[in-house]
């Protein structure tokens, strides 16, 4: 029976570590080091076009001020940068309700968030392996600091796969 008990405990153990999600998404938490934490929950997918939501968070203490798009970094497997044109708007990639309206000036107060998106194709017309993203590194603006991308249930990781395409469409902040 000793043996019994310590597998129920073990069991017990491990069904409220998977109950509470991976572990390396809480390691990949910044901690709003910069005052701000990106997340994004959910990726659409149909006919090769691909749209990820992106939230930001002011965690600091002081307002947000955006007023542009997120500047965006994509990288591979192996956190090697990726060579992709990193658009505003849908840059042609398809056409979107509210995806190419000027950025307009937002505010974020403490505790509160914001939204943008991402649009690209996953078409690969190339014999070339397809370009796949598996890591990205945002800021809120120009010279702001850039901190990851960190993918929240139900979605889990990262995975933007661009093709052959070799670029992507970000939607300005917005509310």
């Amino acid at each position: 029976m000793r043996h019994g008990g310590k597998v129920l405990a073990t069991t017990a153990v491990l069904a409220g570590l998977v109950a509470s999600g991976p572990a390396v998404q809480a390691s990949e938490d910044p901690g709003c080091a910069a005052g701000v934490r990106f997340t994004s929950n959910y990726t659409e997918a149909a006919s090769g076009l691909r749209v990820m939501s992106v939230e930001v968070a002011n965690c600091g203490a002081e307002a947000l001020q955006l007023n542009g798009y997120p500047q965006v970094s994509l990288f591979d497997g192996e956190q090697q940068p990726l060579d992709v044109a990193i658009l505003e708007g849908t840059g042609g990639i398809t056409i979107l309700p509210g995806f190419n309206d000027p950025p307009q000036p937002i505010t974020v107060q403490p505790g509160e968030t914001a939204a943008s998106a991402f649009v690209w194709r996953n078409t690969n017309t190339s014999l070339e392996p397809p370009q796949v993203a598996k890591h990205v590194e945002l800021a809120t603006a120009p010279g702001a600091v850039q901190q990851p991308l960190i993918a929240v249930l139900p979605q889990r990781s990262i995975h933007i796969d661009l093709g052959s395409t070799g670029r992507m469409g970000v939607r300005a902040w917005y509310r």
